[in-house]
């Protein structure tokens, strides 16, 4: 009997895709994923535990790069203390991808898990976790995250709360990665129909309402297609 592999597990982009989705530069998502080398001295992994000789990139990976690449503008933010908080959540959370799953994400006991992983590496307050009135809540870097996936059951045999899919793009969310279709290309929300499709079809000439009516789409839905692939590069 084959073995069921998790969807967070599931092989799915690139680096370079990652880069392009994510708006990196080149090899910024090989560097935070597998770690990279620079003269004689090696660098591991952040997302990792440890690099591998892989040159597909796990939906698991992709979804804690995402978060990775809303902290980018942080100034000087320390790499080495950003695998501290990694290594800190695997180990107390037992998850390989600590941050795409519900039970870190959603549970009450989540953000207290991931306030202590951030004290512990010394990293910014304000950086996943932040006191208000008392309450420790997420940043405004991890809520968007949150707004932007949907949860879903694993296709493990315990059916575990993970992140299945994400909006594109923040201004586009009827556009979605969804690692249960089309390879995580960008589809319609819900359909197996893919954006490109879609756009493409606008940029011959057929007419928006023609087109919804052959894949019973609502104008919206084309509109935000369309408006995805002229703003953001195609991940092929």
């Amino acid at each position: 009997m084959s073995q069921v592999i998790s969807l967070l597990h599931r092989p799915i982009y690139t680096y370079p895709q990652v880069d392009r989705l994510l708006g990196l530069t080149e090899n910024t998502a090989r560097r935070w994923i597998n770690g990279y080398k620079r003269g004689s001295r090696s660098y591991d992994p952040i997302i990792r535990p440890e690099a591998r000789n892989t040159t597909w990139v796990m939906w698991g990976e992709y979804v804690e790069a995402r978060l990775l690449a809303g902290w980018r503008d942080f100034d000087r933010l320390p790499i080495p203390k950003l695998r501290q908080l990694a290594e800190y959540l695997r180990r107390e959370s037992g998850e390989e991808f600590p941050l795409a799953t519900h039970a870190t994400l959603m549970r009450p006991e989540g953000p207290t898990m991931v306030w202590k992983a951030q004290q512990v590496a010394e990293l910014p307050e304000d950086l996943a976790m932040e006191v208000t009135t008392g309450q420790i809540v997420w940043t405004p870097v991890v809520q968007q995250l949150l707004d932007a996936a949907t949860f879903a059951p694993d296709t493990t045999p315990d059916q575990r709360q993970m992140v299945t899919d994400l909006s594109a793009a923040d201004d586009y969310p009827l556009i979605r990665l969804d690692v249960r279709r089309r390879g995580g290309e960008p589809v319609i929300s819900g359909r197996n129909v893919r954006a490109a499709t879609i756009a493409d079809l606008v940029a011959a000439g057929e007419q928006p309402d023609d087109i919804a009516e052959w894949y019973q789409l609502t104008i919206e839905e084309i509109d935000q297609a369309v408006g995805y692939f002229r703003s953001h590069l195609r991940i092929a």
